[in-house]
């Protein structure tokens, strides 16, 4: 009976951190590697977008911001392109 109580447990863990998320304002601004994720390009091509300028972005200390706004315009200019 452990295994599954502790998988009740889990669950109950889970449901918990998703309540708690769907609860959290919307976000702002994301990590270079969360643009990668959204966007599906690689960190480095992340990287080297923001480098280049093509991708702004806000340095804070060594962490790179890019603002929602900033990552719809770039995925919007992308689409008029494709």
């Amino acid at each position: 009976m452990t295994g599954v109580a502790a998988a009740i447990e889990r669950l109950t863990e889970r449901i918990g951190r998703l309540e708690k998320a769907v609860k959290a304002p919307p976000r702002k601004s994301w990590k270079p590697r969360e643009v990668a994720a959204m966007t599906g390009l690689g960190y480095d091509t992340v990287l080297e977008l923001i480098h280049a300028g093509t991708l702004r972005a806000t340095k804070v200390g060594q962490l790179y911001v890019v603002a929602d706004d900033e990552v719809d315009r770039f995925l919007g200019k992308k689409r008029e392109a494709a």
